[in-house]
């Protein structure tokens, strides 16, 4: 499709006109008024009405909707729309393009090239611009001004012309264009030059006589200088120097460089330097038909102006024709406008300032013309947007432009982007050390890992770190790493004109109110971080009202949004330094009202999600609340949504009880607790469960302290320390006694049976108590925990038998409870049957177990299971098929950190080598696992391994 704006407007397709209503096609004359530009709503409707009408907008509309409907591709761009158009589908564009190149050849010497490119620019008019539409006065400066480019290229023609000896042809036209312009010297001079280079010299001085009287009578004024001395040059029948053709000279510079000062040696970006130097020479990638972009983006502080200027300096040779560098202060509230930047390139380039063209388009024309083919770097950076920079782009391919910018440019064509992140921690300490000294930082490697952590390995605050230490040589590192962790580390990180809280302020003054509001609140949660709900719960919005903030912190730079998390939620992270600044104003900014209101929204929010996607769960280790949901079948949705959402949950649970909201945090981290222990995020678990206990206490909440820590004692028992937690479990039950809470009695007392390993008799007394109180208080969830320990310590009472029946027991009441139940008893059950020779019904119950604990992507149970299954198998002579599930279990066991797994893969793989004959490696293994076990805690199973490694000794005297 060709579009025509130089006469009446004209679309073709295949040749073929496109009719369009009469206002489409004023919309589609300013478009052709201005191709290649982001036009706003407000500036289109200027453009068409003088006085717009109320329903100008919707009218818009309208219009653009035609427009695309006709297959006019109008762009739908940040903060308007634009027409993308070449000089081989726009007739402005081709004229201007033939008039450069015309006049390149003329600088050249090639009058008659250049003879034939004007001649070809100017036939592409047809009359006024625009013509047949009626457009509002705001644009009549716009066709001026093509009118205006038009005379100076028809006047570089005449010039080109008479150099050429074309007088006789030029006198016509000359006179036709005199008496159309009577006023206009430069013609008359033409004029006149062209009679007397045809011989007419009367003719010559005849013009210049009409010339003056009409010069006189209309204005009151004299011919010119120039037009003077040419009359006076025809009257001595002299010689007659020809015009100074009006020209774009070819630029006259080369080499020229206005990088930055590099670093000589810029420690940890070694492979981020290697990146960009391999993406910058990717010219072939490119076809070698447009300029190598590269984009680097990233949060304010990460280094992206230091890496670009040591990339730059890096390449220079590859450049030689120059590499250009202008600050674009994108990040600032006003960003510098692309009719600026290309004025002060021209001026870089050797265009006096009086010679650089009045709009965007021609600077940007005259640019590209000066740097044609030319190998030239241009490194622009703090961009604001693919608006700003498309101008400012070469349009060769020897060149190449390094951008940076806080935030992504996906709008920017052909660009090779670049998200750089912190330096990688061995990184930041060389950063750290090349500024601090290197053996300063190796003096205490324990202070500089703090201040490393307290910057986030931001390289301006590492800079800035290395700076205060640098000026300070008798101060410890440790004496900045205790400054940094007690105060906010945004108050010592500063020196000189060197500030990371400045620097955050600046991005933070360019954002919207919205966004500002949603960067605040993105403070209130430690967490690294976040999908849209918890911006929307905290805003108390939905998430689609607060997408578009999301979009304008992430083109600040002030969030990174990553790729989608495990259950398919884009997520935002920031930087920790940036979320403690966001925190500052969360605290300043948001009245304490606001604040509470945030944060309770938020944690009922997370409550309700957290509780629905746990669904599958066991209940946590207390009392229920009354209103959690039914437990449901392994649902693999609700598990991924956990394990993404886990640590928002956890920073939620405890922002929410630091700010005195104890009945909001303790409901999520109840929720959310059975998914912490059995996914094994014990830490986690018992630092969330020990925060909202304290807030509870603080408040003087004593049930809803007392039920937090049965649930945090019990996720030390299934981490097998029980031992540890005895007296907690003592206290809680006579707490729980005195205060005539059965309910929580019950429970602290079954912690209590947990604990009492050593004292096998009691145990099993405790556990049937607190399994008949269940009962009575109508608990199936605590009864079917009573039964699991009740199991637990028959199997160590070597009663099989009573294992057996109290499984049986238990799985006839499993419905309407989670299925991690039915994986535990099953196995339970499998182990009874073995113990007493039912190896093959062990081996139904196992498979059956292991499958269930993969569906809940429980992976203890998945490991305790497989590791039975092995054995068994082994008792039946499949050895060779055990000892392969025992290495899948033992690589298990050792990702999860789990010695104790481990020791019982040695003992079962001692099992195996005495079944084939071989005492002395199964005597090994039974050693292995002794060593392995922890006697305190294992006491059992150390009593059984050493039977069997003195069982192993016997058999070898």
């Amino acid at each position: 499709m060709d579009f025509a704006i130089l006469g009446p407007v004209q679309v073709t397709d295949a040749r073929r006109p496109v009719r369009l209503a009469a206002k489409a096609r004023a919309v589609l004359g300013v478009f052709l008024l201005h191709p290649n530009t982001v036009l706003t709503r407000e500036r289109l409707i200027a453009s068409v009405w003088d006085d717009p009408p109320r329903s100008a907008l919707p009218n818009l509309q309208t219009y653009l909707t035609a427009l695309r409907r006709a297959a006019i591709e109008v762009e739908t761009v940040p903060h308007g729309y634009r027409l993308c158009l070449g000089p081989d589908r726009l007739d402005a564009l081709a004229f201007e393009e033939a008039v450069r190149e015309a006049r390149l050849e003329a600088a050249r010497g090639e009058p008659a090239a250049a003879n034939r490119l004007f001649a070809r620019a100017l036939s592409l008019w047809r009359g006024r611009p625009a013509e047949d539409v009626t457009l509002a006065a705001t644009v009549q400066a716009r066709i001026a001004e093509l009118e205006e480019r038009r005379e100076s290229a028809r006047l570089g023609w005449i010039d080109v012309r008479l150099r050429l000896g074309l007088y006789d042809e030029l006198v016509s036209e000359l006179t036709a264009l005199v008496e159309a312009a009577p006023l206009n010297e430069r013609l008359w001079h033409r004029l006149m030059l062209a009679l007397h280079r045809a011989g007419r010299r009367a003719e010559a001085l005849e013009a210049y006589r009409r010339a003056r009287s009409v010069l006189v009578a209309e204005l009151a004024l004299e011919p010119g200088q120039e037009l003077r001395e040419l009359h006076a040059a025809v009257l001595d029948d002299g010689p007659v120097p020809a015009p100074e053709l009006e020209t774009v000279r070819e630029p006259g510079w080369t080499g020229i460089c206005l990088l930055p000062a590099d670093i000589a040696d810029l420690a940890g970006r070694e492979r981020e330097t290697r990146d960009l130097v391999t993406a910058l020479d990717a010219s072939d990638a490119a076809g070698g038909r447009a300029p190598v972009i590269v984009a680097v983006s990233g949060p304010p502080g990460v280094g992206k102006t230091t890496l670009a200027v040591h990339v730059a300096h890096l390449v220079r040779d590859r450049y030689p024709d120059g590499q250009l560098f202008v600050r674009l202060h994108g990040a600032s509230a006003t960003p510098r406008d692309p009719s600026d930047l290309l004025a002060e390139l021209l001026r870089a380039l050797g265009v006096d300032s009086a010679g650089v063209p009045a709009s965007t388009e021609e600077r940007a024309a005259t640019y590209r013309a000066m740097i044609a083919d030319r190998a030239v770097l241009v490194l622009l950076d703090d961009a604001a947007g693919a608006a700003q920079v498309q101008p400012l782009i070469p349009g060769t391919p020897r060149s190449a432009v390094l951008l940076t910018s806080r935030g992504p440019l996906p709008a920017l064509p052909g660009a090779v982007t670049y998200a750089l992140d912190v330096p990688t921690p061995a990184g930041a300490r060389a950063l750290l050390a090349g500024v601090a000294g290197a053996d300063r930082v190796a003096s205490d490697p324990e202070a500089a890992q703090a201040i490393l952590d307290a910057c986030g390995r931001l390289p301006l605050a590492l800079r800035i770190a290395g700076a205060r230490l640098a000026t300070r040589p008798a101060w410890p590192l440790a004496e900045l790493a205790r400054r940094l962790a007690d105060a906010s580390a945004l108050n010592e990180l500063r020196a000189g004109h060197l500030d990371v809280r400045a620097t955050f302020e600046a991005s933070y003054a360019t954002l919207s109110p919205p966004a500002r509001h949603a960067f605040r609140l993105l403070g209130s949660v430690a967490a690294d971080g976040v999908a849209a709900w918890t911006v929307a719960a905290l805003a108390g919005a939905s998430p689609y009202d607060v997408d578009g903030s999301l979009e304008e912190l992430a083109v600040a730079g002030l969030i990174t949004a990553g790729a989608a998390d495990a259950a398919a939620q884009p997520r935002y992270r920031m930087h920790d330094l940036l979320r403690g600044f966001a925190g500052e104003l969360f605290h300043a900014e948001e009245s304490g009202e606001r604040r509470t209101a945030a944060l309770r929204r938020v944690a009922a929010e997370a409550r309700a999600r957290a509780a629905g996607a746990a669904a599958e769960l066991p209940l946590a280790f207390a009392p229920p609340p009354p209103d959690l949901p039914a437990r449901t079948p392994p649902c693999p949705e609700g598990g991924a949504w956990l394990a993404a959402e886990r640590g928002v949950l956890v920073a939620v649970a405890e922002a929410a009880a630091r700010a005195g909201l104890v009945r909001e945090a303790a409901g999520l981290a109840y929720a959310l607790a059975p998914f912490l222990v059995v996914r094994g995020f014990h830490d986690d678990a018992v630092r969330m469960l020990g925060t909202v206990a304290h807030a509870a206490a603080t408040a003087g909440d004593i049930v809803t302290e007392t039920r937090l820590r049965l649930v945090s004692a019990d996720a030390e028992v299934d981490r097998r320390r029980a031992g540890t937690v005895a007296d907690e479990f003592r206290h809680l039950l006579g707490r729980s006694s005195r205060a005539g809470d059965r309910h929580a009695a019950a429970y602290a007392l079954l912690g209590v049976a947990a604990t009492l390993e050593h004292d096998l008799g009691s145990a099993l007394t405790a556990a049937t108590l607190a399994a008949e109180r269940f009962q009575e208080l109508g608990d199936g969830h605590g009864l079917l925990s009573a039964w699991t320990e009740i199991a637990g310590i028959q199997f160590y009472l070597r009663r099989h038998d009573a294992v057996g029946v109290t499984c049986r027991l238990a799985l006839a009441h499993l419905d309407g409870h989670s299925s991690l139940h039915r994986a535990r008893f099953l196995r339970a059950l499998g182990i009874a049957c073995y113990e007493t020779g039912r190896v093959e019904e062990a081996i139904g119950h196992y498979r059956t177990s292991l499958d269930l604990c993969r569906e809940l992507r429980w992976e203890t149970g998945e490991r305790l299971s497989l590791h039975r299954l092995a054995q068994a198998e082994a008792a039946l002579g499949r050895h060779d098929t055990a000892i392969g599930m025992l290495a899948r279990c033992a690589r298990m066991f050792v990702n999860a950190g789990d010695t104790r797994g481990q020791a019982l893969i040695s003992y079962t793989l001692g099992e195996i080598s005495r079944w084939r004959g071989d005492e002395r490696v199964a005597l090994a293994h039974f050693t292995a696992c002794l060593d392995r076990l922890d006697p305190l805690n294992e006491h059992l199973w150390s009593a059984r391994t050493r039977d069997q490694i003195a069982r192993s000794r016997a058999a070898l005297r």
